[in-house]
């Protein structure tokens, strides 16, 4: 990484698909779920509300094969170095110039969206939390996991495939626990940019 400049990023259904005991694995990577304490209420396009039995939570998924993610954290942490079992981080001094040779090479990739390129720390939220309009906009379920993962205290780079970032370009549904299916990864390659030598704005710690 630090003397090839190669940044390497996954789909999101790659790390849908891991099995690691829910270390770097999550099969719900990219979704927004919504399931408010007083039960949900759904209004219908003729305005007729229809009030759902307990358990049931509306979902938003993005187009998991085509949003990439490069992970971070936002601490130098040996706890949390352990929990992904390696020895090895890479501290970025000067993130925004990094940021800014990724979206340089991106701008350079004719399969890629050239305006979508986003770079924020995760939300971790609880279900019960009203979804407002991030719902319909992919670029932000991908910023949005569970409380469960604050552990991580990640920070991400996302890049997408041209339309990826589209408006409402997300999967809708309804469930009920235990009612949902996972599915593994499709064979999707993973994007590697090429973004130079990072020795000036980055430095390796060992734990």
């Amino acid at each position: 990484m630090i003397d090839k400049g190669q940044i390497f990023a996954r789909p999101l259904s790659y790390f849908r698909a891991y099995e690691d005991e829910l270390v770097r694995g999550d099969p719900d990577d990219g979704k927004l779920r919504y399931e408010p304490d007083e039960g949900l209420v759904l209004t219908k396009e003729n305005g007729d509300v229809v009030e759902m039995p307990p358990g049931w939570r509306f979902r938003a998924s993005v187009r998991a094969d085509d949003i990439f993610v490069y992970c971070l954290s936002t601490e130098l942490s040996p706890e949390i170095a352990t929990k992904f079992e390696c020895p090895f981080c890479v501290e970025i001094n000067e993130p925004n110039r990094l940021l800014g040779r990724i979206s340089m090479h991106v701008r350079l990739r004719s399969k890629l969206d050239r305006k979508g390129i986003y770079s924020r720390q995760v939300s971790y939220r609880k279900l019960a939390a009203a979804p407002g309009a991030d719902w319909a906009l992919p670029e932000r379920v991908a910023f949005i996991k569970p409380e469960s993962w604050a552990w991580q205290k990640e920070h991400r780079i996302v890049v997408g495939r041209k339309g990826a970032f589209a408006v409402e370009n997300v999967e809708c549904a309804l469930e009920k626990d235990g009612g949902e299916v996972t599915v593994a990864a499709a064979a999707t390659d993973p994007l590697i940019l090429h973004v130079g030598n990072l020795s000036k704005i980055a430095k390796l710690h060992t734990f």
